[in-house]
């Protein structure tokens, strides 16, 4: 393990407005958050449908997993999120205030939090045995894989269960605590294999 890397991210996280605390996540954390990420993809939803998280599952290949928690200052992930019907996106994330607001008031579309969909394609989905499907993807950590033997930083959303997890892990009750995020960090090759936690989850 490169204490050095894990630190270093630790900091910069730290350092980020809007995040309240980050730890590293270890191999007993590890199991039980890909256990938790199985039995969401699980669970199918009639409107959201069946749930593909590819970000989680990248990040939780990588060579290092920190988890971190957010308040309200922190600025979320933008378009990381699609629902998709038959090749057709018709649904996504939003995360401008004013453009949720717009759509609330539009009689074509329906709005769940930040989740927007087509409200026509939504009531065509009762009359089809294809359920759509929810695409998440991650999002570059781009300052962090300037630091040497990091050759890609991926920050993803992870499911509920994992969310109630990983706050579970902290002492603090604070019910500002409104988000979680995994880090998954990947050394370049040259890094001796026993030294990474990709190996441990294999083990």
């Amino acid at each position: 393990m490169h204490l050095a890397i894990v630190e270093k991210a630790i900091n910069m996280l730290h350092n980020t407005k809007g995040i309240d605390k980050a730890f590293l996540l270890d191999k007993n954390d590890i199991e039980k958050i890909i256990e938790f990420e199985k039995k969401d993809e699980q669970m199918d939803s009639l409107y959201f449908g069946k749930k593909h998280n590819i970000g989680v599952k990248k990040a939780l290949v990588a060579d290092i997993l920190i988890a971190f928690v957010t308040n309200k200052e922190y600025e979320w992930p933008k378009d990381n999120l699609k629902i998709i019907h038959r090749g057709e996106i018709i649904g996504r994330d939003i995360s401008n205030t004013t453009e949720i607001k717009r759509y609330m008031n539009s009689n074509d579309h329906c709005v769940f939090g930040n989740i927007v969909i087509n409200f026509r394609k939504m009531k065509e989905l009762k009359h089809t045995n294809e359920p759509p499907l929810m695409i998440i993807n991650a999002n570059p950590w781009t300052e962090i894989e300037k630091i040497d033997l990091v050759s890609e930083a991926l920050i993803a959303s992870p499911s509920r269960m994992t969310d109630k997890y990983i706050k579970s892990k902290l002492s603090s009750t604070d019910d500002l605590h409104i988000g979680t995020f995994i880090v998954g960090l990947k050394l370049i090759e040259k890094v001796p294999k026993e030294t990474k936690i990709a190996h441990i989850i294999e083990n």
